[in-house]
């Protein structure tokens, strides 16, 4: 069961003795009056027996003596002994319904036995008297969580966790999940025989996720490892580690790196992320230039907020308080950014909910602030403590850690889908191979996805040298360019053009890089002109800045820019239309300094076809620009 609020501070007491407005609530037998003092003594000495034994003769003496009923009361709700508690509150408010701290203690109780109804009566009804502002803060919290779950309770979610099995979850406690983006890796926290904190990874294969392995050293070491956000091509991990040599705090965010088969040496964040506070529980945001964090550090909101820091300029800001529409006077933690970049989710136990730590979400405004954040809601937030979650790009698959009546033991990782409300925007990627064209060697290559309206590289990554695997993220409503470039080849050139797609389906793709060799062609996929028109759009400028680089990069090269049409209309007219193409980005590329004498142009029309011209699609593709090394 919950704790929803710390332990009642028994100096109450105290203050009941001396408060003697409060009526009955001490009494006129002194005998039972010094039982009462004994018990006191007792409980100040934790000698719990003892203090029950005590109250007894009190009892025994002044059968109507509220003091006495209320420690008993205490004893047993701090005890988690509820009904118990329950029933002395019951026999205070008959002896007495006057007396406000009877409807104060049982609120509380009702409320950890799910009595949400009867916890917000109680709580009403302790605000109805003019004292009640002593424990204003206290009471307002249990009034607006009962309100909150007697409601939530009435009008459930769909919400049917499925356990991920043997493969996954163990006797052990598994929690705190993060996948890459295909949901084709998971690695999430194992405690240990109870004791000790490791990543385990888990990949899937034919729609199911195979045996979960230690992720081993440099990651896992004799010391904590938990809470663990990979980045959206599973290349890089950020995670926290605590008590280790040289750290700024008690814990503090690492970084390791894929290096082909072979995580890296872990770094440390380091200032400004790092601070002589507690950090934790890292989210790197889809383009990895975002990463969101729990800190406990000053400046905040409450005990622990959640912050972020932006990657500028091969370095991490001075980190951020994320506001007080998500922080609030309690913890927040876990939080977790959707690749949409516009839904963040995260737990509190400040915030109205069941009671304990609760899942809620937000969204970004169109000015940049966060909504208010909206509970999860019931059963996904239920009277247990639900402290994580991720979701898959395609906005539905989430996953969690959560005691179910599968579990394998204690917690594991379950994955269920989220209802359409608490959904973020739908989100993509394009996933693919890099390798030599001719040798079919895979590769490590530089690659950039570009926004095409704004010219600005969006993500920024490499490609494993193991596999040449990538991964880049795709929201909707926009046109990308990818270009992926590596030294001693040719650049590859991509688009994606999702401007009317709000919605994005996963692209597999191969990227055949082709070495520097004369002869050796690469198509322009993001030079565009209107319709029989030779004037180059804006949006082309992003790829031949591209081109220009690639050009700087290699002095010495030289190359044919060549235009292509389809075989609609005149021979004539489409010979000098590509022509003019062709000299319009020769134009462009010696305005930027590229010497002349590296350049050259021609226009094809569609003597080189490289599609079936009798489709639209085939007819697009023969629509081209195209470079060629030249000897």
């Amino acid at each position: 069961m919950k704790k929803f609020l710390l332990s009642f501070l028994f100096l109450f007491f105290a203050f009941a003795l001396i408060a003697q407005e409060l009526p009955f609530s001490g009494t006129k037998n002194k005998k039972a009056e010094y039982y009462f003092g004994e018990a006191l003594k007792s409980f100040q000495l934790q000698d719990y027996p003892k203090t029950q034994n005590w109250l007894d003769k009190a009892l025994a003496l002044d059968p109507n003596f509220i003091d006495a009923y209320m420690m008993q009361a205490e004893m047993k709700k701090d005890n988690e002994k509820y009904p118990e508690a329950v029933a002395l509150y019951d026999k205070i408010v008959a002896l007495n319904p006057d007396f406000p701290m009877s409807y104060f203690g049982r609120s509380r109780c009702y409320f950890a036995l799910n009595k949400y109804e009867e916890a917000f009566n109680d709580a009403t009804k302790f605000m109805s008297f003019p004292d009640y502002y002593q424990k204003k803060d206290q009471i307002t919290v249990v009034k607006n969580n009962a309100d909150f779950a007697r409601t939530a309770i009435k009008s459930p979610f769909p919400f049917t966790p499925v356990n991920l099995g043997n493969m996954v979850n163990s006797p052990d406690n598994e929690y705190f999940p993060g996948i890459t983006a295909d949901e084709q890796v998971l690695i999430f926290t194992r405690l240990v025989n109870g004791r000790d904190e490791e990543f385990y990874r888990s990949t899937k294969v034919d729609g199911k996720y195979t045996f979960a392995e230690n992720m081993g050293y440099p990651i896992n070491t004799e010391r904590n490892e938990g809470t663990v956000s990979l980045s959206a091509d599973g290349q890089y991990i950020f995670y926290t580690a605590c008590n280790r040599p040289g750290a700024s705090g008690s814990c503090d965010l690492y970084l390791s790196k894929l290096d082909g088969n072979t995580w890296s040496e872990p770094i440390n964040l380091g200032p400004p992320v790092n601070s002589a506070s507690w950090e934790s529980q890292p989210c790197l945001s889809f383009d990895g230039r975002t990463l969101y964090f729990s800190s406990n550090r000053p400046g905040g909101y409450g005990q622990s907020d959640i912050w972020f820091t932006n990657f500028k300029n091969g370095r991490w800001t001075p980190p951020i308080n994320a506001g007080p529409e998500i922080n609030s006077e309690g913890d927040e933690q876990s939080p977790f950014i959707a690749k949409d970049d516009q839904t963040l989710y995260f737990n509190s136990d400040g915030h109205p909910g069941m009671g304990g730590v609760d899942l809620f979400y937000t969204r970004r405004a169109a000015d940049g602030r966060w909504e208010k954040p909206k509970n999860l809601g019931f059963p996904i937030n239920s009277d247990k403590d639900e402290t994580c979650l991720v979701i898959a790009s395609n906005g539905k698959d989430a996953f969690m850690a959560k005691e179910g009546a599968d579990t394998r033991g204690g917690l594991d990782i379950y994955s269920f889908e989220l209802y359409e409300a608490a959904r973020p925007q739908k989100t993509g990627y394009a996933k693919g191979i890099v390798y030599d064209a001719v040798t079919k060697k895979k590769l490590g290559a530089k690659v950039e996805l570009i926004d095409l309206a704004t010219g600005r590289v969006v993500i920024e990554s490499y490609s494993n040298k193991a596999s040449g695997e990538f991964l880049v993220c795709l929201q909707g409503n926009k046109n990308y360019a990818l270009n992926v470039g590596a030294t001693g080849y040719l650049f590859y050139s991509e688009n994606f053009a999702l401007q009317n797609q709000s919605a994005v389906e996963p692209l597999v793709i191969a990227v055949p890089l082709q070495p520097i060799i004369a002869g050796n062609k690469v198509v322009l996929k993001n030079v565009f002109f209107d319709s029989e028109k030779y004037d180059l759009k804006p949006e082309s400028k992003a790829e031949l800045n591209k081109l220009v680089q690639f050009l700087g990069t290699n002095p010495t090269v030289k190359i044919e820019i060549g235009g292509h049409t389809d075989n609609t209309g005149e021979q004539g007219k489409n010979g000098i239309l590509s022509a003019k193409r062709a000299q319009a980005v020769k134009d462009y590329l010696a305005s930027t300094g590229v010497p002349v004498n590296r350049l050259s142009f021609k226009g094809y029309a569609d003597t080189q076809p490289i599609a079936d011209n009798k489709t639209i699609e085939g007819r697009a593709q023969n629509r081209r620009t195209e470079i060629k090394i030249m000897p």
